[in-house]
C-alpha cells in the first residue's frame, strides 16, 4: 500500500488516499510515474498530494506530470470529485505544469515557520476575549468568512453555489487533533483560528480582516495561537500561511519569532462532467389548406342563352 505524503498535517487525511501508477516502455520522456490524491470527507473535492518524479529528478519531466493529471482529470467524474486542488511551489515550470491541464491559481501563500513556538509563547498572556469556538458562534464565524476572504477564493473552496456548502473556518474533520477559537470585540466575532496537530508538526489558520490599520486583532490571534499550541504540547514546528489578501499579516508573524519557509500558489480545477437533461423536441407542424368553398355548377349551353346576341344588343340601341 503507497504511503499518504503529507497526511499527519492535513485535516481531511482520514477520507483515505488514492495512488494512480504510470509505466510506458518505448517511449523517450515518460517511462514511470505515480499520483496522489486524498478525498475530503463530506465534500466532492480531492487535494493532490504527491507526484513523483520530480521534474528536477534525473528520470523526472512535464509530460509524466501532464498525462497523470490528465488521466486524473478524466476519471474525477466518476469518483464524484467535482474540484480538484493542488499546493504547488511558486516556481513558473511547475505552476505551468499544472495550468496546462486547467488548474488555475486562486491565491498565493508564503508559509512561514517557527521551530521554538513554547518559548515565543512564554510572555504571552490569556485574554478574556479568546475563547473556544461553539456551535452558537457558527452564524458568525459565517459572516467573518464572508467578509474577509475574497470571493474568487471562496467560489475556488467551494463555500459558494452549493445547497449545503461550509466554508473551511466551520469544518473540522479531526476533531480530535484540531481546535477552533473565536476573538471577540465588543462582544462581537472579529477574528478566529484553528490549530491542527499532526506527527511532523502543527498549522495554524488564521481569519480576520487584515487590511484594517489597527492590527491588535492579528496580535491577538497569532498570540493566543503560539499560546494554545504551547498548553496543548503540539509538535514544532508551527506553520502558518500568509496569503496575497492578508495586508499586515506578515509583519506580526516576524515580531512573533516567524520566519520565510516557502512560496506557494494554491491551484483548483473546476471537473467538467455530462449531464443528463430532458430536451423538449419541437413537433413538425403540418400545413392545412383553406376550406373549399362549394360553388353552383351550369351546363354551357344554359350560360350560353343568358347572354344576349349582339343582334339584340343593336335592336336596343335603335
Amino acid at each position: 500500500m503507497a504511503p499518504v505524503a503529507l497526511s499527519a498535517i492535513l485535516p481531511w487525511s482520514t477520507a483515505g488516499a488514492v495512488t494512480y501508477v504510470l509505466r510506458q516502455e518505448g517511449h523517450g520522456l515518460v517511462h514511470e510515474g505515480a499520483l496522489q490524491i486524498v478525498r475530503r470527507a463530506g465534500r466532492p473535492e480531492a487535494d493532490i498530494l504527491c507526484l513523483a518524479p520530480s521534474i528536477a529528478a534525473p528520470s523526472g519531466h512535464p509530460a509524466i506530470w501532464t498525462k497523470l493529471l490528465s488521466h486524473l482529470a478524466h476519471e474525477a467524474p466518476s469518483l464524484a470529485i467535482d474540484r480538484l486542488y493542488a499546493d504547488v511551489p511558486d516556481q513558473p515550470l511547475l505552476v505551468n505544469t499544472f495550468a496546462g491541464v486547467g488548474f488555475q491559481p486562486y491565491c498565493r501563500q508564503t508559509v512561514w515557520r517557527h521551530f521554538t513556538p513554547r518559548e515565543a509563547a512564554a510572555p504571552v498572556a490569556p485574554v478574556n476575549t479568546v475563547r473556544p469556538r461553539t456551535t452558537v458562534d457558527d452564524w458568525a464565524l459565517l459572516r467573518l468568512y464572508t467578509k474577509t476572504v475574497p470571493e474568487p477564493v471562496q467560489a475556488a473552496e467551494g463555500a459558494t453555489g452549493e445547497s449545503g456548502a461550509q466554508p473551511p473556518l466551520l469544518e473540522n474533520n479531526r476533531a480530535e487533533n484540531s481546535v477552533t477559537y473565536i476573538a471577540l470585540d465588543a462582544g462581537i466575532v472579529a477574528g478566529a483560528f484553528q490549530l491542527t496537530a499532526g506527527s511532523s508538526g502543527t498549522w495554524l489558520q488564521l481569519w480576520a480582516d487584515t487590511l484594517q490599520p489597527d492590527s491588535t486583532m492579528l496580535s491577538v490571534l497569532v498570540g493566543q495561537g503560539l499560546r494554545m499550541a504551547a498548553e496543548k504540547r503540539w509538535p514544532a514546528p508551527l506553520y502558518v500561511a500568509s496569503s496575497d489578501f492578508h495586508g499586515g499579516l506578515e509583519t506580526i508573524l516576524n515580531e512573533f519569532g516567524f520566519a520565510p519557509f516557502s512560496d506557494r500558489v494554491r491551484m483548483v480545477k473546476h471537473v467538467v462532467k455530462w449531464v443528463r437533461e430532458s430536451v423538449s423536441t419541437a413537433v413538425p407542424v403540418v400545413e392545412t389548406t383553406s376550406e373549399v368553398v362549394p360553388t353552383s355548377f351550369a351546363p354551357p349551353h344554359a350560360v350560353q342563352k343568358s347572354v344576349p346576341s349582339s343582334a339584340a344588343i343593336d335592336s336596343g340601341k335603335a
